[in-house]
């Protein structure tokens, strides 16, 4: 392959590692190391929004604009990274593949919401609508939206809540403390904290803090999303 469709694709591939949850270290060393497998040097910057590397003369930015989380997709980003390193291949390409059918996404949203309700005590009737609630917020996801990641986790956290004392206002016994447990998992950052760790551990101080304030500002709009819901329905 050319030099330079090589280190366009790296930086494509980096920035779909970025986009797919993983960690800023894995993007950066991907990046070097498939420029390296083609005998050229290469400096990169990045961090969770933005990739800038340079090879030789040759200058390249990636802005990285949201994220979705799918492990799925990062492993078969980094099989596709090794594959360049070993392999000189020309029909390699970086075109997205979904690998989980639909029907699969929904029903491991509806296990993870009911299970965690009912780990935390939760009854039947609390996993069940635990599990309702889930899929609402699933098909909800306002982070595909225009919508910023603060202001998303707002609202699905409120709509969350409020869906959660919907069935005890309707004269059904439940608890919707236990419901909010459940729903609550699908919206909290864990892998941003993880990663943000692993970053700073991995001396990319910057990016590492950037994902741990990220991760701090999306729980905070969870609380406030939720603490909202509680508060008008203890007035009502």
């Amino acid at each position: 392959m050319d030099e330079n469709i090589i280190f366009s694709l790296s930086l494509d591939i980096g920035q779909e590692i970025i986009k797919s949850g993983g960690e800023i270290h894995r993007a950066k060393d991907t990046i070097k190391r498939i420029n390296t497998a083609y005998g050229k040097n290469c400096i990169v910057f990045a961090i969770p929004s933005l990739i800038i590397a340079q090879s030789g003369s040759n200058i390249q930015i990636r802005r990285i604009d949201g994220d979705e989380i799918d492990l799925s997709e990062l492993s078969r980003l980094n099989a596709l990274s090794r594959r360049l390193c070993y392999e000189d291949n020309e029909e390699i390409n970086i075109t997205k593949r979904k690998v989980y059918p639909k029907t699969l996404d929904l029903v491991s949203v509806c296990a993870a919401t009911a299970s965690f309700c009912l780990f935390f005590g939760g009854s039947i009737a609390d996993a069940f609508f635990s599990a309702i609630i889930g899929l609402l917020i699933n098909y909800m996801d306002c982070k595909k939206g225009s919508l910023p990641l603060f202001s998303s986790n707002l609202m699905e956290s409120n709509v969350a809540g409020i869906l959660s004392y919907l069935p005890l206002k309707m004269g059904i016994p439940v608890r919707p403390d236990k419901i909010i447990i459940g729903t609550i998992m699908l919206l909290v950052p864990g892998l941003t904290v993880v990663n943000a760790m692993m970053d700073m551990m991995n001396g990319d101080l910057i990016a590492g803090l950037i994902e741990l304030f990220k991760a701090i500002m999306s729980a905070l709009a969870i609380a406030l999303g939720f603490a909202g819901a509680v508060i008008l329905f203890t007035k009502i």
